[in-house]
Order: C-alpha cells, then sequence, then structure tokens
C-alpha cells in the first residue's frame, strides 16, 4: 500500500483561477486505486497463468502485459498512489503522473522516495493539457471533475495511440455532439457499493462509484467487426427459418 503524505501545508495554488482547472486535488480511495490498477492489469488465478487467454475486467485484446513494459500516465495523479498501487502489481510497469498543484506534485515525489520507485516513477507539476508525449501511453488514468474530462478527451482523441486505453474514476469521457467516439470505445463499466474497506456496510454509492473502460481503437475495430459478423449470421438464420417456413 503506498504511503499517504499527509497536506500539512497549504498550497499557493488557486484551482478555481486556473485555466485548465481539471479537478479537485482529492486523492483517490485506496480500495479503489486496487480496482483501478486490477482494471489495468486484472488478477491472474493459476489456471489462468497456464493458459494463452488472459482474462480482463474488460474484454481486452489479450496482449501479455506482464511481460511487456507498459507505461501507464496518470493525468491529475495527487499523492501518485495509484501509480505506486500499479508499479507495485506489475514488474515491468513504467509510469508518469502529472500534477499541476505544486505541493499535490511534491507530496506524490515523497511518496515515490518512500517506496524507492524513483526509476520507474516520473512525477511532473505541469499543466495536463500541456502535456505533449502522452501519445507513448499503453493506458491513462483519469480521476477528473466532467469539465476536466471534455477538455482532456479532446486531448486524447487528437494525441493518443491506436493501442492506448483509457480508465476512468467517477465520471464518463464525453462525446462530442457529431458522433460517439467515446461510448463506442466503452467497452465496461463497473459500479461498486463501497470506495472504501468498511466493517460495517456504508451507503451504497454505486450510482457514482464507477470505473469505466474505454478500450483502444484496435479492440474497438475488432469489437465492432464482431458484431457485423454476428449481425450477419442472425440475418442469415433468420432468412433461413423464414425460409422454411413458407415452405411449409
Amino acid at each position: 500500500m503506498p504511503p499517504r503524505t499527509p497536506l500539512t501545508n497549504e498550497s499557493s495554488f488557486s484551482p478555481h483561477s486556473h485555466e485548465n482547472y481539471l479537478g479537485p486535488v482529492s486523492a483517490t480511495p485506496q480500495l479503489m486505486c486496487e480496482r483501478i490498477v486490477d482494471a489495468i492489469f486484472p488478477p491472474r488465478s493459476s489456471s489462468e497463468s497456464s493458459s494463452k487467454t488472459k482474462t480482463n475486467l474488460f474484454n481486452g485484446d489479450g496482449d501479455d502485459d506482464e511481460k511487456k513494459e507498459v507505461l501507464v500516465y496518470d493525468l491529475g495523479c495527487n499523492d501518485a498512489r495509484v501509480l505506486i498501487a500499479a508499479c507495485q502489481k506489475n514488474s515491468n510497469v513504467r509510469v508518469v503522473g502529472v500534477e499541476i498543484d505544486p505541493l499535490a506534485a511534491s507530496n506524490a515525489k515523497k511518496n515515490v522516495q518512500k517506496m524507492n520507485l524513483e526509476h520507474r516513477v516520473e512525477i511532473r507539476a505541469q499543466d495536463a493539457m500541456t502535456v505533449t508525449d502522452v501519445h507513448r501511453a499503453d493506458y491513462v488514468f483519469l480521476y477528473l471533475l466532467p469539465k476536466g474530462n471534455e477538455k482532456v478527451a479532446k486531448l486524447l482523441r487528437e494525441r493518443m495511440n491506436d493501442r492506448c486505453r483509457v480508465i476512468c474514476y467517477m465520471f464518463k469521457l464525453p462525446d462530442d455532439k457529431d458522433d460517439r467516439f467515446w461510448s463506442k470505445r466503452l467497452m465496461k463499466e463497473v459500479a461498486f457499493e463501497d470506495s472504501r474497506k468498511r466493517e460495517r456496510k456504508g451507503v451504497d454509492s454505486s450510482r457514482y462509484n464507477r470505473i469505466y473502460v474505454y478500450g483502444s481503437k484496435r479492440e474497438t475495430e475488432r469489437r465492432e467487426k464482431i458484431r457485423r459478423i454476428v449481425r450477419v449470421g442472425v440475418a442469415v438464420a433468420v432468412g433461413i427459418v423464414f425460409g422454411k417456413l413458407k415452405l411449409w
């Protein structure tokens, strides 16, 4: 579990006056960190490990991310707990955290140092909208306000590569008025009753406490191809059945 560095000093950053304010400086609950990382690197049973087929939280393309270097970007990483959890989950992952609040970025760097992960984690005190190398990412994680998701969604459409997957916590990525770009890529939406481990059951927060998994361009195209094949198969089957009924 990543260490928690308390925000003991008041930040001089004024988010609401910043042009690219994307969301509150709010850390992801630890239980949700684990679930988010599972969306990137799903748990594998012994039977799954011996099989070439990899099960995923969503129907992914079967790439074995445990055998290749994977690059994860967190745009608005706060104290870096999601990125640290990702490194702990997979020894081949490298991560980049971008945080506009200087104090939060400083706390993130301290947490990374405490976990001795400086060689695998890069923390940037930077405006996420000015990131120019997001095209390198295999995964992008977002925990932002809807307005922030709207801005980043446009950035990702312009710059992400064809293999990139996007994981969102809490809010969906919005579509433009003219198309359903993100809706078509939504592979899985998972709701959770609680975001924290409790001895007693708390209030059901599944209405808001959700993880959205968006597949890569390759995965989306593959899924659409399969759907077309299924539709054609169903149409042919229905035609055959009705054809036989007419003959009777």
